[in-house]
């Protein structure tokens, strides 16, 4: 039985890593409830786990995908570990190959191991281009001398711009979970594994990334976006509702309520504080690379809005746009974002947060009190960076939170020093999928 407890709780822990969240409590309620099954029976033994650790059906996929390769027969996981050291024999090769031909005068280029790996996707053509470069940069004069060292960062930079046209133009894929490996090799091979299925599987929308949604599954995605707006505001709801809890002697009811009684208090009366509803201000990047996320997280917001009151909304690329008054006239929410995006002069252009955010405090201060719950959603790419970061920090001390909404996959932070910079002054989460966004809505809306 120790043994079965084992493996109860490593399962735990691959499905934290996948992003599904199980307690302590529920963990030993599997554990206990294993008891009365028939632990050689997979499907008694699958029934069970699911009933007691999986909360939302929506994440049932990632659950069966997890379960399926967790619970493996040995031979099974053993082919896993062969592959797995097969690969990694592969990609080493490859990877040696690609540092031995991008070089700037015999020294490396100082590349990520991702652009290395793309690197020796990209057709011979193509690498054959990026080597001639390399050769005639290395040999390069300026003014009749031979060009130093010094100018191997700026070679560096065009390699990697390079890398990254041809990431978008193969429509190179990124993991459907940025998380970090745990050391365990079967494990970590695990998620691999699931995440691939996942892909695979056609129609798990929330787990894909919303920029490569097509226009032919807008209605599914709608829908889900609908779903899972109802449940959250369920749970929002229950959780500005008063406690039950005794907090405190509520006198004056306790005299009102023993007059029947002749003054005798017979029956106690307390009162329990009902949590106040902070107040939204939802900032949307709706420059080019933005704006298909922001259509999204906007319905998103607005599927709350049963339960969050007075949401405030902008939008922004090179300054602000005030949206809320489209969003209140109860026309149906894709004819609404039809209008916004015809009619909007921000929609689409380029990225100034700065003046957007200085806009914000000079037209709408009044938004701007302990209540307010400022959400951004960026990737972080503008113009004055520094500028935008000082007017934010001020913003920050006069509300009550800023929650930064990243749409870059968190792998890609380090080489965004823009991310750094807005992480010292908003908290800063990865959210490119539907999964992340629920995910952030649910834990931070207190």
């Amino acid at each position: 039985m120790e043994q079965l407890d084992y493996r109860v709780v490593n399962f735990v822990h691959l499905l934290r890593v996948l992003g599904i969240r199980v307690s302590v409590a529920e963990t030993l309620d599997a554990i206990k409830a294993l008891t009365y099954a028939d632990i050689a029976s997979r499907i008694e033994v699958k029934a069970v786990l699911r009933a007691t650790l999986l909360k939302n059906m929506d994440q049932l996929p990632l659950f069966e995908q997890a379960f399926q390769g967790f619970f493996s027969l040995p031979e099974e996981a053993q082919h896993r570990r062969e592959q797995r050291q097969e690969q990694d024999q592969v990609q080493a090769e490859a990877i040696a190959q690609a540092e031995a031909e991008l070089t700037y005068q015999g020294d490396q280029l100082d590349l990520s191991i991702e652009q290395k790996q793309l690197y020796n996707k990209l057709p011979e053509v193509e690498k054959k281009k990026i080597q001639g470069f390399l050769e005639k940069s290395s040999n390069g004069q300026r003014n009749g001398e031979k060009l130093d060292s010094n100018f191997k960062p700026i070679v560096e930079n065009l390699v990697r711009g390079q890398l990254d046209y041809w990431k978008r133009l193969l429509g190179e894929e990124i993991p459907l979970f940025d998380v970090i490996p745990t050391g365990d090799e079967d494990l970590d091979e695990l998620v691999r594994e699931v995440t691939e299925d996942l892909r695979k599987n056609q129609g798990n929308y929330l787990y894909e990334d919303l920029k490569n949604i097509q226009d032919k599954d807008l209605d599914k995605v709608n829908n889900l976006i609908r779903k899972l707006t109802r449940r959250l505001a369920s749970k929002i709801s229950r959780r500005y509702h008063k406690s039950k809890r005794i907090s405190q002697l509520d006198l004056r009811s306790t005299i009102r309520a023993s007059l029947s009684y002749g003054g005798t208090l017979v029956n106690l009366k307390y009162k329990s504080k009902s949590k106040s509803k902070p107040r939204f201000l939802l900032l949307c990047d709706v420059s080019g690379s933005m704006a298909r996320y922001a259509s999204f997280v906007l319905q998103f917001i607005y599927g709350l809005s049963s339960v969050l009151k007075g949401i405030e909304s902008f939008v922004f690329s090179e300054d602000l746009e005030r949206v809320t008054d489209k969003f209140s006239r109860g026309s149906g929410f894709e004819q609404t974002m039809v209008e916004v995006m015809n009619k909007s002069g921000e929609w689409g252009g380029g990225t100034n947060l700065a003046r957007a955010l200085e806009s914000m405090r000079r037209l709408y201060p009044a938004l701007l009190t302990k209540d307010t719950v400022m959400i951004i959603v960026s990737d972080t790419k503008t113009l004055e960076v520094n500028r935008a970061v000082i007017t934010l920090k001020a913003m920050s001390e006069g509300v009550k939170d800023v929650l930064w909404l990243n749409t870059l996959p968190r792998k890609q932070w380090g080489q965004h020093k823009g991310v750094q910079q807005f992480s010292r002054v908003a908290k800063m989460f990865e959210c490119y999928t539907l999964s992340h966004l629920e995910r952030i809505m649910s834990t931070q809306l207190k």
